[in-house]
């Protein structure tokens, strides 16, 4: 079995017991950035995969939901980060720069925008790994990695830094889910056994996160090469759980998206737990 592993630190306290080897599995993980994990699920080079929040509801045709794992905050997180020259309400008619590693996020700013701030926005794509906002843009969107260690490079730059899922938060009072965990439809439905085999190891190497922060922040140090107190603070935003309230506020994200033409479709939440195997000759 192919299973697809975000290559941002966020899916670490998830992954790490999997990538090291503490969790024993016959599972292959395929790192990745999002958007590069979304196609190779959607082609079927993986059997299941951590995918970005939007791809799932554009695709849920094809894919099922493991129970009890996404990449949530309950607040703000510090990975999505809108950097700018300007307050959020003052950018109408102005540039903001969006890297082509995910499409959560973009859409979630452009909801808010539009929503909360009544006008739409002006994006233009840059490339990833910036440390500055780059000319002819007015701000820049970054994600994971890239967030983290651009808020480091750009303090005391007069820049205001707007955390996206704060913004969230304080606009809606719920909690934001950026990504989940799926199962390719088909393969559920060939073997499901198997499948349930796959979920099981990936909430036993969860559990192992839990039970060795050490080696999370260690391997996370490793990837970034930020201080450990920022670390710190970063994953203790983050949840990695799938509860009534994180679906609450993933429901609102898609009723959202669909009354701004982000999706064409309602979107149900069907995880494997409540689809019935059928019977392959």
């Amino acid at each position: 079995m192919k299973l697809g592993s975000i290559s941002f630190i966020n899916s670490l306290p998830v992954d790490l017991g999997l990538l090291s080897g503490k969790v024993a599995s016959e599972i292959e993980m395929v790192p990745g950035i999002p958007t590069e994990l979304n196609r190779k699920a959607l082609s079927g080079q993986l059997d299941a995969s951590a995918v970005s929040a939007l791809w799932y509801a554009e695709h849920q045709d094809q894919f099922l939901l493991l129970p009890d794992l996404s990449i949530s905050s309950e607040s703000g997180v510090e990975s999505v980060l809108l950097f700018s020259r300007y307050p959020m309400k003052h950018l109408k008619s102005k540039q903001i720069g969006i890297t082509r590693q995910g499409r959560t996020t973009p859409a979630l700013l452009e909801i808010l925008l539009r929503q909360f701030y009544g006008f739409r926005p002006d994006f233009k794509i840059v490339e990833s790994g910036l440390q500055e906002i780059p000319e002819g843009v007015s701000a820049l969107l970054l994600i994971g990695n890239d967030a983290l260690t651009a808020k480091e490079a750009m303090k005391g730059k007069g820049l205001h830094i707007i955390d996206l899922a704060e913004e969230w938060k304080e606009c809606t009072t719920l909690p934001f889910v950026f990504a989940v965990w799926v199962v390719r439809r088909e393969t559920f439905l060939k073997d499901p056994k198997k499948i349930s085999g796959l979920h099981e190891s990936l909430l036993l190497s969860k559990q192992w996160g839990v039970e060795n922060p050490a080696d999370i922040l260690a391997e996370a140090e490793r990837r970034t090469h930020l201080p450990l107190p920022v670390l710190e603070n970063y994953f203790s935003k983050l949840s990695y759980g799938f509860g009534e309230g994180l679906k609450c506020g993933l429901r609102l994200y898609y009723e959202y998206a669909l009354r701004c033409d982000i999706l064409s479709k309602a979107v149900k939440l069907e995880t494997i737990a409540e689809q019935k195997p059928q019977l392959v000759p």
